[in-house]
């Protein structure tokens, strides 16, 4: 975050930090609604058996959502599986996180049996069979690593990713930026968009279901009518140069512009070459909305939990895990993501870009680290990829000494004090107050 000084942006956090506390209140305001809807929905009348298993199955598979993202982020934290019935109810423990998991793990598979395919509606902001297996295969991916680090999972989570890429259902979109024009344009691309989150809208009039996808992370832009940027989310010198110059990603991930505004006037404005550190994340670029005029702040753009690419990648790092060593189905997985992002085609073999064939396992894991930082950069993963492996306090110490040696002076020391924050406790959110202020069971994290 640029400049950030204070707050939750600047990794400054404890447990009365608003941000945290909210954060926590919203997943477990799910997590109830979702009991309450399970415990009762036998209960409704006239409602076809189809379309009951349907929402029981959704309800399930957010339930275990839920408590993934709950798990991941704060560990053993408090397993609730019936509504309350009352205020005076004793309040729960925290519950081992491997319990926490085979309770995700039970729900999504149950899910699985009931919700409907991407196809029946056409859309992706419904969780669908496929949105089911690819979180599945995430889910996997993450009890085999850190802190769990059951490395039998590697096979579940293989055969997960599997289950989608045979589903027949998903395809790469050829062009990579297109991907992002079609979250900004509103258009549903069921191909390789598996689970979005909808927003509509620039909460005006009855709608008030607008984001901020593209204004907080866009393009910097102190003009409305091109497209307002507000500047807080940019690139690192690690990123940017992660990419080869033909890299088609590089220079939409990273935008290579700005705009500058002079009275009246707007120009689309380069940067030099060596301003790496001053460019915004350019995957969400408010010049394509249609809905206008446009809101300072506010956006119909999609948010995307589950790309097709991801699936690949998953598949790929399982795979390599499974059999020791990259098969021929896990090149084949991680090329075509490799081609689709230097504009190849995506079924054809292209020694100019593929991956090096004979890689040893570790040499094959970390070419999928980085190509998962190319192709999933901006988009909410990094942070929980780089804890899985164990190496999250490791890589931001690391960037530390980047920041002292390659960043201009004016970004620097706020960046430093940023990634110098991170350290072993900060694997860990700490438990909110707004819990531990009610809850004599549940103990803090480590370090908070």
């Amino acid at each position: 975050m640029k400049n950030q000084t204070s707050g939750i942006n600047a990794n400054i956090i404890d447990a009365s930090t608003l941000e945290i506390n909210r954060h926590w209140e919203s997943i477990y305001v799910g997590i109830e609604r979702a009991n309450m809807l399970l415990e009762n929905i036998n209960k409704a009348q006239g409602v076809s058996e189809q379309r009951r298993n349907e929402i029981k199955g959704q309800a399930l598979f957010l339930r275990a959502y839920y408590y993934f993202m709950l798990a991941d982020e704060f560990g053993p934290v408090p397993l609730k599986l019936r509504p309350s019935k009352s205020p005076d109810e004793e309040p729960l423990a925290g519950t081992p996180v491997a319990q926490i998991y085979e309770q995700i793990i039970a729900d999504m598979k149950e899910a699985e049996k009931l919700v409907r395919t991407i196809t029946d509606y056409g859309y992706n902001t419904r969780i669908t069979k496929t949105a089911v297996q690819g979180i599945l295969a995430r889910v996997y991916l993450t009890m085999a690593g850190y802190p769990l680090n059951d490395v039998s999972k590697y096979t579940e989570a293989r055969n997960y990713a599997d289950s989608v890429m045979q589903s027949g259902l998903h395809k790469l979109n050829p062009d990579f930026k297109q991907v992002y024009i079609n979250h900004v344009k509103e258009v549903f691309d069921i191909g390789e968009s598996i689970w979005e989150v909808e927003f509509k809208g620039a909460n005006k009039n009855e709608i008030q279901e607008g984001g901020m996808i593209g204004s907080y992370n866009g393009i910097t832009c102190g003009n409305i009518d091109t497209g307002y940027g507000y500047d807080y989310v940019h690139a690192t010198a690690k990123l940017y140069n992660a990419y080869e110059a033909a890299d088609l990603r590089r220079d939409w991930t990273v935008a290579p512009f700005r705009f500058v505004t002079t009275g009246q006037t707007v120009v689309r404005t380069a940067w030099a070459a060596d301003q790496v550190y001053e460019r915004s994340n350019g995957k969400w670029r408010r010049e394509y909305e249609l809905l206008l005029p446009r809101d300072q702040s506010y956006t119909g753009t999609n948010w995307p939990l589950l790309r097709y690419a991801d699936v690949l990648l998953m598949f790929a790092e399982a795979d390599n895990q499974v059999n020791n060593g990259p098969s021929e189905l896990a090149y084949k997985a991680v090329n075509m993501v490799r081609r689709r992002g230097y504009g190849k085609d995506v079924a054809s073999p292209d020694p100019t870009v593929d991956a090096p064939p004979g890689l040893s396992k570790q040499d094959f894991h970390e070419l999928i680290m980085n190509e998962r930082l190319r192709e999933l950069a901006f988009e909410g993963i990094r942070k929980h990829d780089l804890i899985r492996w164990g190496i999250y306090p490791s890589t931001m110490q690391a960037q530390v000494q980047a920041y002292r040696t390659n960043m201009p002076a004016a970004l620097r020391d706020p960046a430093i004090a940023q990634a110098q924050r991170i350290t072993e406790r900060s694997v860990l959110f700490p438990i909110p107050n707004s819990e531990m202020a009610v809850n004599p069971n549940v103990k803090q994290n480590p370090g908070w």
